[in-house]
């Protein structure tokens, strides 16, 4: 398991995404650093392009006109244009982004950007008085923050010594030490309920239920500052069962709050701009689904359900 792109005596990590303004990822107005490259590989995840942990070509076909730049300009001979049909050998692309800036229309662009601890900590400083404001402040996500763990790290501090409250959004798949890490640096959590079921939760994300729980055990025994979230994956994930278990294990591990996260249908567009197909095999959501399954909740347990 990849324990950060991070090197010894280097100071940079890939960035997927920044969003200021953000109001979805912790209290108040907040930036939220996407880091890229995540270990699993959730059938329902919302943002494929975010689990390659380098950069990623991806490709809107439907904004392509056929103008051909990207094929003249293309250092590794990626693009093949016969007539109005546009084809890429993704195997030979190196994500220089070349094809990218000459594309007209937007067509091309690369996911995944390397930036250092000094440029990402200047970026989210640059926000800080709507942090202050609001209340606000600065929310790591991914992907998966623990696959670059060392870099989440340095920035986290760099944010913890500005005053800047500091939220991270995991998974809890990844190595226990470097949670543990993060603990040092984070004021709140947000972590992960996929599925009770182990052999479900092997199926669906390719990933090991037991690193996970012993994670969030190791994490809840050094603080008390995490949110349980469940995706509510149509059929999969947002049954009475595995829900009841989520908040089951919220009660006993003294978590207070459980945030209930609605299934993302605009998902399946962003496989076929990184050459996937999009094949979860999803019902539709039931409707008055938050109130049924809000009603499950033991007392003590604060449910909210997050748009």
């Amino acid at each position: 398991m990849n324990n950060g792109i991070l090197q010894a005596g280097e100071r940079r990590g890939i960035v997927m995404d920044v969003d200021h303004f953000a109001v979805h990822d912790g209290p108040g107005i907040r930036t939220c650093v996407y880091l890229k490259g995540c270990p699993l590989s959730c059938a329902w995840c919302h943002s494929p392009e975010s689990q390659s942990p380098g950069p990623q070509l991806l490709f809107a076909q439907t904004r392509c006109i056929g103008c051909g730049r990207c094929v003249t300009v293309c250092p590794e001979g990626v693009h093949r244009q016969e007539g109005s049909l546009h084809t890429l050998e993704r195997e030979r692309c190196s994500g220089c982004g070349t094809c990218a800036r000459a594309c007209p229309t937007g067509a091309l662009s690369v996911s995944g950007r390397f930036m250092t601890v000094e440029e990402t900590v200047s970026e989210a400083l640059a926000d800080r008085v709507f942090y202050e404001n609001s209340r606000g402040g600065v929310t790591l996500s991914g992907g998966e923050v623990l696959f670059q763990a060392v870099f989440a790290r340095e920035v986290l501090s760099c944010l913890k010594s500005e005053g800047i409250h500091t939220l991270v959004e995991t998974s809890g798949f990844g190595r226990e030490e470097a949670l543990l890490s993060l603990a040092e640096v984070t004021d709140l959590f947000f972590f992960d309920f996929k599925l009770a079921d182990t052999g479900l939760f092997r199926h669906f994300t390719a990933g090991d239920p037991e690193v996970v729980m012993h994670n969030l055990a190791s994490l809840r025994a050094v603080t008390d500052r995490i949110v349980l979230r469940i995706p509510l994956i149509p059929g999969i994930t947002d049954t009475i069962g595995n829900v009841s278990a989520g908040f089951d294990l919220a009660r006993e591990m003294g978590i207070q709050t459980v945030h209930l996260l609605p299934y993302n249908a605009t998902a399946g567009a962003k496989y076929a701009w990184i050459g996937r197909e999009y094949q979860p095999g999803l019902l539709e959501a039931r409707h008055g689904l938050f109130e049924e399954l809000s009603a499950l909740a033991p007392q003590g347990i604060l449910v909210e359900m997050m748009t």
